[in-house]
């Protein structure tokens, strides 16, 4: 199908077919590899000239940036701060929230969960640079999340480091092997195990699940 005039769409048209092309590029990347799709493929799924989609994007590289620095926004937007003077929410329900938002929104999109995370990890240094580089950013919230923690007995008291490295691990491998079916477990079930986890190896659990009002005194 030859889109005959994509300069002429309006901006709101213009944003609908570029969402078209991507959601796409995204299937055709989940299903056969980044690797082995071609623009031509991508072209052949959307239904639209190839001369349309280099109106959006200037090559193949370019869709899955666009791809992956979505898919890493959303993820990092699941992630809120734990206040440990919350009012209503306890730590543990706030962390338990996060780990709920996180879970849901990754097995929302499985196609960016194998894109992302598993088929096109080691594909070029300017690509593995922009996952580490998340990766890094995700370790220092955690790391000083867990810090606070500590230092308010939330946490138990362990290596940090080593407890930033089994929780991104953790749940990097829990999202990947749920949206592969190695784990056919609903939201629910898997959020459930991942906080009974974290209840016997990382949280002081008496604290964690406690209430303030205020924040604790130095």
């Amino acid at each position: 199908m030859v889109d005959l005039a994509p300069m002429a769409r309006s901006p709101a048209k213009r944003e609908e077919r570029r969402q078209q092309i991507l959601l796409c590029a995204r299937d055709a990347f989940a299903e056969h590899g980044y690797q082995a799709v071609t623009v031509d493929d991508v072209v052949a799924r959307a239904r639209i000239a190839r001369g349309t989609f280099y109106l959006y994007f200037d090559d193949k590289r370019a869709v899955l940036d666009a791809l992956v620095d979505d898919f890493l926004r959303r993820i990092g937007s699941c992630i809120v701060g734990i206040d440990i003077g919350h009012g209503r929410d306890s730590p543990r329900e706030q962390l338990r929230q996060n780990v709920e938002r996180i879970t849901r929104m990754a097995l929302s999109d499985p196609a960016m969960v194998k894109v992302a995370l598993r088929d096109a990890t080691g594909l070029d240094p300017a690509f593995d640079a922009k996952i580490r580089s998340f990766y890094e950013a995700l370790r220092t919230l955690i790391g000083e999340s867990l810090s606070e923690g500590q230092q308010n007995g939330i946490v138990r008291a362990g290596d940090r480091a080593v407890m930033v490295s089994i929780g991104l691990g953790g749940l990097k491998e829990l999202v990947l092997d749920a949206v592969t079916g190695e784990l056919a477990r609903t939201p629910e079930q898997l959020v459930d195990e991942l906080m009974r986890f974290l209840d016997q190896g990382l949280l002081v659990a008496g604290r964690a699940n406690r209430v303030r009002s205020t924040p604790p005194r130095a």
